[in-house]
């Protein structure tokens, strides 16, 4: 028996495409219509049209969307690359060696890469794949050196009356 999780996940050209064909049924079936009219199904025809119009220039403008940040975001990642290539590009410039505070410069631009390249893997599977594979829903998605360090657990309160935890009562 399949359940509604077994239907596979659609990418927006085949939605696009699907959209297309039922259009052209739609008009097909609008042109029998106006070569013989029935008021019932006329006024049926008019709003089944509009809602597919309306999905459909929503689809457009969410395919538009998407396809913009993924370039922005791929323009982010080569713009960070390019940044990293020339830190340490000028860091070996004049003794081809690096220093602490060069290497430190190195390190956040590293930092500043592997975050744009995962937030363009991020876009990409939240955007252009199913939605399974959308595990990573932070914006911040590796710490900077300085906010590395997490505070202490909260400790838990000891119980203060004589009552035994719900587990370890006796039936």
């Amino acid at each position: 028996m399949k359940g509604k999780r077994d239907v596979p996940e659609m990418s927006n050209a085949d939605l696009k495409r699907m959209l297309d064909q039922t259009m052209t049924r739609f008009e097909n079936w609008r042109i029998e219509v106006e070569r013989k009219p029935n008021p019932m199904m006329i006024h049926s025809l008019k709003n089944i049209m509009s809602i597919i119009e309306t999905v459909t220039s929503m689809s457009d403008r969410r395919m538009e969307y998407s396809y913009k940040e993924l370039v922005q975001r791929m323009a982010e990642l080569m713009g960070e690359t390019a940044s990293l290539n020339m830190t340490i590009v000028n860091a070996l410039k004049d003794d081809d060696s690096i220093d602490e505070d060069e290497l430190q410069l190195i390190s956040s631009g590293l930092f500043k890469l592997i975050n744009a390249a995962a937030e363009l893997a991020r876009l990409v599977q939240e955007q252009f794949s199913a939605p399974e594979l959308a595990a990573v829903t932070a914006r911040k998605l590796l710490p900077g050196a300085q906010e590395t360090a997490t505070p202490p657990a909260p400790k838990r309160q000891a119980r203060s009356h004589g009552a035994m935890a719900p587990a370890q009562e006796k039936k």
